[in-house]
């Protein structure tokens, strides 16, 4: 018999399934009892990422950072030369308004910085978390007789690609939707056979490997939800208009001549930006979550002879 956590398992990832399963026009009928349970599903199926900035590389993305804000240190430069009275007349009130809009720009960038570092870590952490599980699920596949052992490590195998390619592709890739679908779909059909055996031999063995099952569609769902959990548009526009609006009032505070010094800002700001930007961008940049781990049971799969 199923224990309670057994049960609960299992009643979520029925759910999780047939939800996908109805999308892809699929059906079965040992779900049915499932119909009433709530649990998160596969909608990302039919929403893509909406909620990041645009999809570019961190080295275009500083370039037109920095063509903003030096933008917008020009405008400043040409109300100091076309205004210069008014300017020394509110001299204190431009250096008010420019302390006020680099702190409120270094505050934002920080708690933006602090988002994309968090999920940055997440993403790694799930990526560990999910190659244990298909490691896990992988080894209690010997619990299973023949034939399902046979066609569950013939479905992993074929799993787990498609799961690199997902990662690799990212949320902004041409392929990410396909790869999407396929995982699910391949997810779906190692689920109905362990649940036709459950039927059929309701062995600790049986229950072991579902209960490893239920856990891997949960951490898969979870690093698919996280690959996508990017940082809104919203945080960089206001971002960078509180970086032009500092690189204006800085020209137009700044009585240096010198090209080096009026340009410093610019960079800083737009290296910042960038960084962050980085570090938000799964699958893009110069720091990305790494595969080695998803690998590594990859070649534990392929080291294992064939049944």
């Amino acid at each position: 018999m199923k224990t309670s956590d057994e049960c609960d398992r299992s009643f979520r990832v029925c759910s999780l399934v047939r939800r996908d399963c109805e999308n892809a026009g699929l059906g079965h009928p040992a779900l049915g009892r499932c119909t009433q349970r709530k649990y998160f599903s596969l909608g990302i199926l039919r929403f893509r990422y909406t909620t990041g900035m645009f999809s570019i590389h961190p080295i275009p993305f500083f370039f037109v950072t920095f063509t903003l804000f030096s933008a917008g240190a020009l405008f400043g430069l040409w109300l100091r030369s076309s205004k210069s009275s008014q300017v020394e007349t509110e001299e204190l009130s431009v250096k008010a308004l420019l302390g006020a809009s680099l702190g409120l720009f270094g505050v934002l960038l920080g708690f933006t910085f602090s988002m994309a570092n968090s999920r940055f870590e997440e993403r790694r952490h799930l990526e560990i978390a999910e190659a244990g599980d298909l490691k896990t699920l992988w080894l209690r596949t010997s619990f299973l007789p023949e034939p399902v052992r046979s066609a569950e490590r013939s479905l992993l195998r074929q799993y787990l690609p498609v799961r690199l390619r997902f990662f690799d592709e990212g949320p902004e890739g041409h392929g990410y939707e396909g790869a999407l679908r396929e995982s699910a779909q391949l997810g779906s059909r190692m689920w109905y056979l362990a649940n036709d055996e459950s039927m059929v031999r309701r062995d600790p063995g049986t229950l072991q490997f579902m209960a490893a099952l239920s856990e891997g569609l949960e951490t898969t769902e979870m690093r698919t939800a996280a690959s996508e959990n990017r940082i809104p548009a919203l945080s960089w526009a206001i971002l960078l208009l509180l970086g032009m609006m500092a690189c204006v009032l800085l020209a137009v505070d700044m009585r240096s001549r010198s090209y080096v010094l009026r340009g410093l800002l610019q960079i800083a700001l737009a290296a910042a930006l960038a960084l962050t930007y980085d570090i938000d961008t799964p699958r893009k940049g110069f720091v990305q979550v790494g595969q080695q781990s998803m690998m590594r049971v990859q070649e534990l799969m392929n080291a294992t002879p064939a049944d």
